[in-house]
Formats: C-alpha cells, sequence, structure tokens
C-alpha cells in the first residue's frame, strides 16, 4: 500500500474570497439586463417602421414579447429573497423598471424615472468589494437601459408633456415598497 502524501497547501484549495459568485437575484437581474437591451432594440426598430403595416406585424410581436419577458423577469426578482445587502438595489431596480414599463402615462413615467435622481442612495450600491464591483457595473447598466427607455417615444410624446400639468408628487407607493 502506497501513503499518499498530500503536497497541495490548503489554501490552494479553498475558495477565494476575491471572486464575484451570483445570487439568485443577481443571476436574474443579469438576464433583466439582457431582456431590457432586446426590448430597446424592438422599441427602436418599431419607431422606424409604419406599426401598422401587416409586413412589420412580426416587429410588434417581437416587441411585445420583449416586453412581457422584461416584466417577467422583474416580477420575478420582485418575489425574490434578498440573499445578501448587494440584492437590494438589485431588486429596487427591477422594481422601477417593472413600474416604468408599466407606465400608463407620460408623466407617471417621468415621476418614476426622477427616483433614480432623488432617491439615488436606494438605487445604488455603495459597498466595498469584488460583489459590490459587480453589482454597481449591473446597475449602471441597467440605469442607462432606464435612460435609453425614456428616450423612446412611447415614453416621451412631446405633444402629451407639454399638454399635461407635471405632478410634483412622488410616486410614494414605490418608494415605501423599495424601502425594504
Amino acid at each position: 500500500m502506497a501513503n499518499t502524501i498530500a503536497i497541495t497547501r490548503p489554501s490552494v484549495t479553498e475558495a477565494s474570497r476575491d471572486v464575484f459568485s451570483h445570487s439568485i437575484i443577481s443571476r436574474k437581474f443579469t438576464q433583466l439586463n439582457i431582456a431590457l437591451a432586446a426590448y430597446i432594440e424592438f422599441e427602436r426598430d418599431l419607431e422606424h417602421a409604419d406599426c401598422f403595416d401587416p409586413a412589420f406585424l412580426s416587429w410588434t410581436t417581437d416587441a411585445e414579447g420583449a416586453r412581457a419577458e422584461v416584466l417577467s423577469l422583474s416580477g420575478r426578482i420582485a418575489a425574490l429573497p434578498v440573499q445578501r445587502r448587494e440584492d437590494l438595489p438589485l431588486k429596487r431596480s427591477a422594481m422601477l423598471t417593472r413600474a416604468l414599463v408599466e407606465s400608463a402615462t407620460e408623466v407617471a413615467f417621468t415621476d418614476l424615472h426622477r427616483l433614480l435622481g432623488t432617491h439615488a442612495e436606494l438605487f445604488a450600491c455603495l459597498d466595498a468589494g469584488v460583489t459590490a464591483t459587480r453589482t454597481r457595473q449591473m446597475l449602471r447598466i441597467c440605469h442607462e437601459q432606464i435612460d435609453a427607455i425614456a428616450e423612446l417615444g412611447e415614453f416621451n410624446d412631446p405633444v402629451v408633456a407639454w399638454a399635461e400639468p407635471s405632478s410634483d408628487a412622488e410616486p410614494s407607493a414605490l418608494i415605501a415598497t423599495c424601502a425594504i
């Protein structure tokens, strides 16, 4: 019988603390960012096409499917339990994204979109470390995409924006929900 001698140092076989590992929310949030990008592209395509022309019917179907995917993912993220502190801003941003996509009027959309600036601390990760850095990257991508959604004609109608009085009231229900 041969005797086995361990020649590998114990620290080599241990997991490094400097490596990012996904939580359930961060994994779904990455999928949400991908779905948001697809939704924005489909909506941009529709803005430059005659959406009532039967030739572009598949484009409309694709845009509706992408919107449904964004709503589905953001709803699933909102229902998931928070596993770590870095999940909170991800969850809040997903909830905001859902509310923005579902907003019925341009005024409601603008009020919700304004939350990224007025309550930035709710949608930011201020911690240090590898996980926090990756979380900030995911949030930056999401918030850039939210800004791109704000530029879409569907949510930014200049005629309606001038006609309707602006609301100074903040959507307190979403703020209360986000302050988990």
